[in-house]
């Protein structure tokens, strides 16, 4: 048998991309829902400046947006089971890692957004008897997800990108599949480039899907000024 014979595409290899792409969506929309949720919550106590919660959550986003995402991983996969009698499987150790991550970046952008909020209608809806839960309920949050969609968007697209790290640790998603591909069929010129148009197709239907959503959220939300 030649060389071709061994290195030649065969039917199988679309299953494997498939799955590949099934395991990185997986990750991503389950880290990116996560992460936003738990992002969301910190970002309000860091706001309401509760004593000593709020020095933990900056702590907390120092450390995750300011180191690499792939020295997490390793953290996280094979240093936990170390130190803790949690030994996370790849995947586990990739979910895990990727929320957090996102936690710490949503922290930042939602914080953002909250104090984009004109202080004016902060003062004006307590002087008419609001608590801070409901200034924040009914005034803040609707004019903050105005200004948290566009860089979360960002922050999606970034983190659909470098969620190609967790193949490093063993996760068989889309690079990972790509790898094995290229490794057998020695043709990166074409393997790759078809790797790299799926993650552009994905990132372009997330931007498309998202910019939709903020079209929708723009026209429903009523803006409005408390009563003084």
């Amino acid at each position: 048998m030649n060389l071709y014979q061994y290195t030649a595409f065969v039917p199988h290899d679309a299953m494997l991309i498939w799955n590949g792409f099934l395991w990185t969506f997986g990750i991503f929309a389950s880290s990116t829902v996560l992460g936003s949720l738990l992002g969301f919550l910190l970002a309000l106590l860091l706001h309401a400046r509760v004593p000593i919660l709020a020095w933990l959550v900056a702590g907390f986003v120092e450390l995750f947006r300011n180191s690499p995402l792939l020295v997490q991983l390793f953290l996280v996969f094979y240093g936990l089971p170390v130190v803790t009698s949690f030994s996370p499987s790849a995947t586990e150790a990739a979910i895990l890692t990727m929320t957090v991550n996102t936690a710490a970046f949503m922290v930042v952008i939602v914080v953002a957004a909250l104090d984009a909020v004109p202080r004016g209608q902060w003062h004006a809806a307590i002087s008419s008897g609001m608590g801070y839960p409901q200034v924040m309920r009914l005034v803040v949050l609707p004019q903050a997800v105005r200004t948290v969609i566009p860089p979360a968007i960002v922050l999606a697209v970034g983190q659909l990108q470098t969620s190609s790290l967790v193949s490093i640790i063993g996760v068989n998603e889309l690079a990972r599949a790509g790898t094995i591909l290229n490794n057998r069929t020695l043709r990166p010129f074409i393997v790759w480039p078809v790797i790299g148009l799926i993650y552009f197709v994905m990132a372009k239907l997330l931007s498309h899907f998202a910019a939709r959503v903020e079209r929708r959220v723009r026209a429903r939300i009523t803006w409005f000024a408390p009563a003084t």
